[in-house]
């Protein structure tokens, strides 16, 4: 499945298992089938650049490539459980960051295709040239949020909506 493979290309030397537990798998079931498959009959394929993240990943990718991660809300880890028996998020779905085919410049295309057609949860918009992270789950609030870079280079929270406003939230970008 793309959602537990993708890190394959970025994290090659990552050696352990990405497999999900069943109840992150019918979440990541639900995310294909419900987010992807409709984007890719829709507008073009889609390239997962950040997906699933079992604990062991989550580690690894923290130790060797840390960045601007937030894995107790973001959804990547869906429903697994840290060491302790927790819940890694606290949030109940799975997400993925995509690239679609022929978007790559106008991303906002694809998360204003979102926003108006998909039952998504939360998609966080990052720039026109830049993967969109999208989750599913069960409340599916359809919350977006521009998260732009600033001039230092870090990733500043902008405008946000729920539900139906989401619709004009990328019109003028």
């Amino acid at each position: 499945m793309r959602l537990v493979d993708w890190y394959q290309g970025q994290h090659a030397q990552y050696s352990q298992n990405n497999s999900p537990n069943n109840e992150s798998l019918h979440f990541l079931e639900l995310l294909e089938n419900k987010l992807l498959k409709p984007i890719e009959a829709n507008l073009d394929k889609v390239t997962i650049s950040y997906g699933f993240t079992s604990p062991s990943l989550l580690l690894y990718i923290r130790k060797n490539s840390p960045g601007d991660m937030a894995p107790e809300i973001d959804q990547h880890a869906a429903m697994e459980l840290n060491s302790r028996g927790n819940r890694i998020c606290k949030r109940d779905g799975a997400a993925c960051d995509i690239w679609v085919k022929g978007y790559e410049q106008n991303m906002h295309l694809v998360a204003k295709f979102i926003v108006q057609q998909l039952p998504y949860d939360r998609l966080y918009f990052y720039a026109k040239n830049r993967p969109i992270h999208l989750s599913i789950g069960p409340e599916n609030s359809r919350y977006a949020l521009l998260r732009l870079t600033n001039s230092d280079g870090k990733r500043i929270n902008s405008k946000s909506a729920t539900g139906d406003p989401t619709h004009t939230l990328f019109d003028h970008l």
